[in-house]
């Protein structure tokens, strides 16, 4: 199964029309799907809305998304912290799901979106918290080296497995209004109770076929620590422990500046 297969895949957990009750779109808005990946996303908002713009750096998804696309749909292969840089139409509304929790600066980056986007227009942002550790048992002997090398890897700027616990202090941050926060999001792969079935522990393995730096953690417990984890998420003891968060802003009619961000671990 290769990345484009992979995620394909995923998207029947996802369940993404269950967030549209929340945000405070309209047919006339002008959408950017932040990571669009697989355009499952996009395509959604394109049925809602007068036209989306995906994003994604991945050729292969821009492809894929082109051969499918819709009339009102558009998809660019960029980094999107060239979205101010790129000729779009004003924005109206904002999606990102999984996908700014890779972003070495993610509050400047939201700062300069808010400048973007015209006054009354949203921002809707889904990401994991505690990503790994949060799917392995406490009393795991990996849990508390899982653990540091979660928060590693967001001191290094590579990836911030905690990034959903801070969406909604980067958003405020940037001048946003809170409207909605689910800090508990019930996902059957990523943020579930019980024992997840078959597919969903194939979704898990071959992610963790992919995470070469943990390995390289673990080196030569990797395997043991991959069948504990797997084993964990068969349990019918599995808890979810809010391991993806979902929130909704917008950018006020009034006057709201920057304010200072303090980052939790």
């Amino acid at each position: 199964m290769n990345l484009l297969q992979e995620y394909e895949k995923q998207q029947n957990w996802r369940g993404w029309e269950r967030y549209l009750q929340f945000i405070p779109m309209s047919q006339n808005d002008s959408v950017v799907d932040l990571g669009c990946s697989v355009g499952d996303v996009s395509r959604i908002f394109s049925l809602r809305v007068k036209d989306v713009l995906g994003i994604d750096i991945n050729q292969e998804f821009i492809d894929f998304c082109e051969s499918n696309k819709s009339s009102n749909e558009t998809f660019i292969c960029t980094d999107f912290l060239n979205l101010d840089s790129l000729s779009v139409k004003p924005i109206n509304g904002i999606w990102s799901s999984y996908s700014l929790s890779y972003l070495r600066d993610p509050l400047n980056f939201l700062i300069s979106t808010h400048s973007l986007m015209k006054h009354g227009g949203w921002i809707a942002l889904l990401d994991v918290s505690c990503f790994i550790s949060g799917n392995l048992e406490k009393n795991s002997k990996y849990y508390e080296r899982v653990r540091r090398f979660e928060l590693e890897s967001y001191k290094s700027g590579i990836y911030d497995f905690n990034f959903g616990a801070k969406i909604q202090g980067l958003l405020q941050s940037a001048g946003f209004e809170i409207v909605h926060i689910d800090n508990d999001v019930t996902d059957p792969e990523l943020n579930f109770s019980g024992a997840a079935p078959k597919e969903i522990i194939e979704g898990w393995a071959a992610r963790l076929s992919r995470m070469q730096r943990l390995k390289a953690e673990l080196e030569t417990e990797y395997a043991d620590f991959c069948q504990e984890l797997l084993s964990s998420l068969c349990s019918d003891q599995h808890e979810k422990r809010g391991n993806v968060r979902f929130v909704v802003a917008k950018k006020s009619n009034k006057s709201m500046q920057p304010t200072a961000y303090a980052a939790a671990d």
